[in-house]
Order: C-alpha cells, then sequence, then structure tokens
C-alpha cells in the first residue's frame, strides 16, 4: 500500500510540474505575440509585474482565477494556458489576429 502513495504523490508532483511549465511557457508566448511587457499585462489584469515574473519563473501555485484573469487580456479561454504549446500558439496567433 505504501508503494501506491508513493507512485501516486510521484504522478501528482509531475502532473504540478506540467502544469507550472505550461502556464509559464504559454504566458511568456502570449506576451510576445501580443507584444506585452510583465508590467503591462500586470496592469491590464491587475496584478504586479512582480506576481506575473513569479508565474513565468513558475514560483507559483496559480490559482484558476488568477489564470482566468490573464486569458482574458488576451481573449482566449482560461485552457489555453494550460494547452501544449503548439495548440496554444495556435489559438494565441488567432485571438491577436481578430482582435486587428
Amino acid at each position: 500500500m505504501g508503494e501506491r502513495l508513493i507512485v501516486a504523490a510521484a504522478s501528482k508532483s509531475e502532473a504540478v510540474s506540467f502544469s507550472r511549465t505550461a502556464i509559464a511557457g504559454n504566458l511568456q508566448l502570449a506576451r510576445t505575440i501580443f507584444n506585452l511587457s510583465q508590467e503591462n499585462l500586470g496592469a491590464q489584469c491587475k496584478l504586479n509585474r512582480t506576481h506575473i515574473s513569479a508565474i513565468e519563473r513558475q514560483e507559483l501555485n496559480v490559482g484558476i482565477d488568477t489564470i482566468a484573469r490573464i486569458a482574458r487580456v488576451f481573449s482566449v479561454p482560461a485552457y489555453v494556458l494550460l494547452m501544449p504549446r503548439a495548440e496554444a500558439q495556435a489559438a494565441l496567433h488567432a485571438a491577436f489576429t481578430a482582435r486587428a
């Protein structure tokens, strides 16, 4: 029984790591596509620049409400920031193009 708990803990840890990595990478990608600095993005979603920076450095366990606030700035659903990079990139480019 103890072995199961160790395996489950490792899987949960890997999932958290994947999620933080996905959000960090997709957030940086989105800022690049939309040509926003961390400070500009923070102002638009009412977060401090240091909070945006900490998310991008994977130092924070980001809540869904924060992810949703950030996603709204890019006019995409929150789940886009959790998608694999290629899929997120397509969705973000489409959102950027729709704005123009």
